[in-house]
């Protein structure tokens, strides 16, 4: 039996609080909501629309306090930030220390974590041979997804 969309949320959510409790992390009120915002829009969400997924329960908040939610769950792996887009999603495995990449859909905005160590391992260590040092690494790939391209190809077949 598929699970409703607001019982992923559930899970993911309390998936978070526990992590958050088992390494002594505080999840205040204000990230948790934040997290929240994040984990329900299902596609990459920047903080301004943070802000506004925030605004009927707290009412006006500063820019600089979501930054500082932000920022903490982004350091303690609770979300991962979309560069291109300058965007937040959640991360898929909380608490599991990996390397991501995301694909991305130019058509609905969807984004998919793929976590793979060994890819990022193999771009990281070929850097060197290039006389470049690695300090992060990002990987994103744009394109259209499943639905997205049935969708341009009926449309193009129609055409």
């Amino acid at each position: 039996m598929a699970t409703s969309m607001a019982e992923h949320h559930a899970v993911r959510l309390a998936h978070a609080e526990a992590h958050a409790a088992l390494h002594g992390l505080s999840l205040t009120p204000l990230r948790r909501q934040v997290y929240e915002a994040i984990v329900a829009s299902e596609r990459p969400i920047g903080a301004y629309e943070v802000l506004d997924a925030l605004q009927p329960q707290r009412g006006r908040v500063p820019p600089t306090t979501v930054y500082r939610a932000l920022d903490f769950l982004l350091a303690h792996g609770f979300v991962h930030r979309i560069e291109s887009k300058n965007a937040y999603v959640a991360c898929c495995e909380v608490g599991v220390p990996h390397c991501s990449q995301f694909l991305m859909c130019d058509g609905c905005g969807a984004t998919v974590e793929i976590p793979g160590d060994a890819f990022a391992g193999q771009l990281s260590h070929s850097a060197p041979a290039h006389g470049f040092e690695v300090h992060r690494q990002i990987v994103e790939l744009s394109g259209l997804c499943a639905l997205c391209a049935r969708a341009s190809r009926a449309s193009c077949a129609s055409a």
